[in-house]
């Protein structure tokens, strides 16, 4: 819950500093996308969200968000003013954890695929948090492809992401882990290894709808695929559920295929195809709490002890 403290109508004219509760609003609005959803993250009321960026609107005479039906997106000085709020947040935040040396607390928001998010960042964050009380890590494990994770990165709505390589440009890119695309087909059509294109040359394939696994399928065609795709998803899940109900195969990475249902088999392709993972954060946050984490994910990732470390190997 923030603190708003009522001020006297001298205090609300332009010149004076904003408060930390009403840049927290700022930020809060900016990831959020809407007042409703930004009190809820700040634990107050629609109004006090309301109330709180008219009042450093007023402050500094500036117009920082444009309203719609849709939500509510910063204007072009509100980017501006929103990421100096982030910077000055994330100072207090280092100032803070100063006071307890090696010890983290503020909050994380890690935005990952479903595969990553569940069978890597669950584990490690599991022990993170609770080496470190005062932390908290948010995951945003819905995203679909590497685009949505930068997106979400670089519009301040996630703190640092998880991407398959190559990212894009403006971020800090710490490596993570790998893992290998693999064919996933139905046990009544597994492909002799020998002859792997040829046995499943019939079937059609489905496609996962992102840059990683569409790369994956044209290595795949340079080296013998002739299948031509026939539909293509956004989800993983989809695509299995098809498969087991299907003449169909895919490519895709082996974490996203577990757990494997029952029925499906996994052949490894001819060529090795690797999906590198890489942890990102925007280059211009210079956050020491960031650092920290992205640190400990790696370091953790280093020391597998969960079920997937089988499937992945460290970069």
């Amino acid at each position: 819950m923030i603190d708003f403290e009522p001020q006297v109508a001298a205090q609300r004219g332009r010149g004076r500093r904003p408060k930390t509760s009403e840049l927290e609003v700022l930020v809060a609005i900016a990831r959020a996308g809407t007042f409703g959803g930004a009190a809820v993250e700040l634990g107050c009321t629609q109004s006090r969200i309301s109330h709180a960026l008219a009042e450093i609107e007023s402050a500094l005479g500036l117009r920082l968000f444009e309203r719609s039906r849709t939500g509510t997106r910063p204007t072009e000085v509100g980017h501006r003013v929103v990421a100096k709020a982030r910077e000055a947040l994330e100072l207090l935040d280092s100032i803070s954890a100063s006071r307890d040396r090696g010890v983290l607390r503020g909050t994380v928001r890690v935005a990952a695929y479903r595969s990553v998010a569940t069978h890597l960042l669950t584990p490690l964050v599991d022990v993170l948090v609770h080496a470190n009380p005062a932390l908290h890590l948010e995951l945003e494990d819905a995203c679909t492809g590497r685009e949505e994770v930068e997106r979400m990165v670089r519009d301040g709505r996630a703190d640092i992401g998880v991407v398959n390589l190559p990212a894009a440009a403006g971020f800090t890119v710490t490596p993570f882990a790998e893992d290998d695309y693999v064919v996933v087909v139905s046990s009544r059509h597994r492909p002799r290894a020998a002859s792997l294109w040829a046995d499943l040359g019939k079937l059609s394939l489905l496609e996962l709808r992102c840059s990683g696994a569409r790369g994956a399928v044209e290595a795949c065609r340079q080296s013998g695929m002739t299948n031509r795709t026939t539909a293509s998803f956004s989800s993983d899940s989809t695509i299995l559920a098809q498969i087991a109900t299907k003449a169909g195969f895919s490519i895709l990475p082996r974490l996203a295929i577990e757990p494997l249902p029952k029925g499906l088999d996994v052949v490894a392709l001819p060529n090795p195809t690797p999906r590198t993972l890489a942890i990102i954060r925007r280059s211009d946050r210079r956050s020491s709490l960031l650092r920290a984490v992205t640190v400990s994910l790696r370091k953790g990732i280093q020391r597998p002890t969960f079920p997937a470390s089988r499937w992945i190997r460290v970069v």
